[in-house]
Formats: structure tokens, C-alpha cells, sequence
């Protein structure tokens, strides 16, 4: 298992690994009821905060008055919590889960990141066939043209359930990780400077 895959399963787990715990200073407030993608943005935000050298290394928040964005470039959108939450409308909309449908927008797990650490900045997702490449270009052009952020995180955030990555194992995507316990899996954030 490499380095990733552990910390993947350290955010998954209950209770949370030492290791997200020590980019999270300490559990969201809505932690038990993020969907599986909001706890991933909010954990790997962290990580990569915490290893950039600008921050405290162990919780990572942004100081008062800096301007911190975040894009997160994506294929798929929320479609895991999407599926999740029409599942549970099988049996009429009355059975549907209020909880999973407030995750049901893919620019929900870059906000739940964002809230965590303080950013004041331009927080959205794109949607690109290159997620990555994107969302760096799309955090670039606004440091570009707003000299009053200080810093933009860029990456790619995408989740596709066991019973879709099947769909796409003709080599439609590229990159990611497959694990038998998540699908599909590729999510990596990185400082745009």
C-alpha cells in the first residue's frame, strides 16, 4: 500500500488516523455526516498545506486577512454522492436522505475544505477532461489578475463508486487509483505560486 492509499484509508476510517489528524487539527464540525468526497478535499487540502512550509505544519489554518483560494478540476462531479442519494429515493421521495442531498453539488467538498482552514478566496470546481491541467490554468489566471490573493490550491478531485469505474475501465480514464474497497479514485492538490 503506498503512502497515499494509507492516508486515504486513515480519512476513511473510525476514528480517523493520527496522520489526518494532524492536518486536521481537529474533526469539522460536520465531519459524521460529509459525504466520503468532502472528507477527502478537507483532508488532502490539509496535507498539501502542511507540506508546502507556509503554515504550522500541524493544523494548518490560514492567518486573518490573507486571501486563499481553491479549485478543485473534475470529471465526474459528486456523481458518487449523486448515486448514493438516488439510491436512497428508490422507494419514493420520502425515503430520500436530506443529509446526502446537501453534498449532491460537486463544489460542496471544496467549500467543506475551505470553511476547515479559513480561505476567503475564489472556491469552485471545473469540469475538464484534463482536471488537473485545468484547475492549475484556472488558479494561475486568478493569481494572475487578483494581486490580493495570496495563495491558490489547485487539484484534481474525482470519485467514481466500484459499480461505474467499470464503465470506465476501457482506458476512458487515465490516472487515479483503483482500490476493490473505494472504485475509482484520483485526488491530489497542489500550490499554485
Amino acid at each position: 500500500m503506498n503512502q497515499q492509499d494509507h492516508f486515504i484509508r486513515s480519512v476513511l476510517a473510525d476514528p480517523v488516523g493520527e496522520e489526518v489528524m494532524a492536518v486536521l487539527g481537529e474533526l469539522p464540525k460536520r465531519w459524521g455526516r460529509m459525504d466520503i468526497l468532502s472528507r477527502l478535499a478537507v483532508a488532502e487540502v490539509g496535507r498539501v498545506l502542511s507540506e508546502c512550509g507556509r503554515f504550522d505544519q500541524r493544523a494548518p489554518r490560514i492567518p486573518k486577512g490573507m486571501t486563499v483560494g481553491l479549485i478543485g478540476g473534475t470529471r465526474f462531479g459528486s456523481l458518487v454522492t449523486d448515486l448514493d442519494f438516488a439510491a436512497t429515493c428508490r422507494s419514493g421521495v420520502n425515503t430520500a436522505s436530506p443529509l446526502l442531498f446537501g453534498y449532491t453539488l460537486p463544489n460542496i467538498a471544496l467549500a467543506e475544505a475551505a470553511s476547515h482552514y479559513g480561505f476567503i478566496g475564489p472556491v469552485y470546481s471545473v469540469f475538464s477532461d484534463d482536471p488537473m491541467a485545468e484547475a492549475v490554468r484556472v488558479a494561475a489566471r486568478w493569481q494572475e489578475s487578483d494581486p490580493l490573493l495570496g495563495l491558490m490550491v489547485a487539484g484534481e478531485i474525482d470519485f467514481v463508486p466500484e459499480v461505474a469505474r467499470l464503465a470506465f475501465q476501457a482506458g476512458e480514464v487515465d490516472g487515479g487509483t483503483v482500490t476493490p474497497l473505494l472504485g475509482w479514485l484520483s485526488i491530489k492538490f497542489t500550490i499554485v505560486s
